[in-house]
């Protein structure tokens, strides 16, 4: 049974959280029964200044929230005019690299952590707004383009740095990197043979 039928009240108030966030709401089960939300999000200053408006798809995994696996956030927009190349923390598929999920704070067992999520997103936006202005640049002036922030390397590379900056993870805790299996089925695993 998909995390959708099984606790219908908590997929109804995942719909109502984000249509309270999005224009253009959509919500559904696609063809592989897989719970997605979609719509648009503007990122606003803290004055009320509109900065940009980026058009999301929000997919969740089947057994959502188990072991604190994230949703997959996807940018539907600004393909024509956004790069996911260098350290743009967009990946090929226009998936998000929001964070390490084991470090974003986020406990998605928490009815309302689709709003900590939406914070996130919305930051996240706020800064890649900044860094595609500055990715634009370099091809006049030859320098490399920086994330606006802290950030981690991407793929298994943060991942590790992630582990490492948390002084100790248990075996049997969850793996940093949100893959939803234990951490000694998963990272640990793969760490240990370099």
């Amino acid at each position: 049974m998909y995390w959708h039928e099984a606790n219908p009240s908590r997929w109804k108030q995942e719909q109502a959280i984000a249509s309270d966030l999005l224009d253009d709401f959509e919500a559904g089960i696609d063809g592989d029964r897989t719970a997605f939300i979609g719509g648009t999000l503007g990122v606003y200053s803290a004055h009320g200044h509109l900065y940009e408006s980026a058009t999301l798809h929000i997919e969740y995994p089947k057994t959502f929230p188990a072991r604190n696996r994230p949703p997959s956030v996807y940018l539907k927009s600004h393909r024509d005019r956004w790069k996911n190349t260098g350290n743009s923390h967009i990946e090929t598929d226009w998936r998000l690299c929001l964070f390490v999920p084991g470090e974003s704070g986020i406990d998605f067992a928490d009815s309302t952590s689709l709003k900590a999520l939406f914070a996130v997103i919305h930051t996240f936006l706020f800064k890649q707004r900044i860094y595609q202005k500055r990715l634009a640049k370099t091809v006049l002036s030859g320098e490399v383009a920086q994330w606006p922030g802290e950030d981690r390397s991407h793929g298994e590379r943060g991942i590790r740095e992630a582990i490492q900056s948390m002084s100790g993870i248990g075996r049997n805790a969850p793996c940093p990197c949100g893959s939803g299996l234990k951490y000694k089925k998963c990272h640990m695993r793969k760490f240990e043979r370099r």
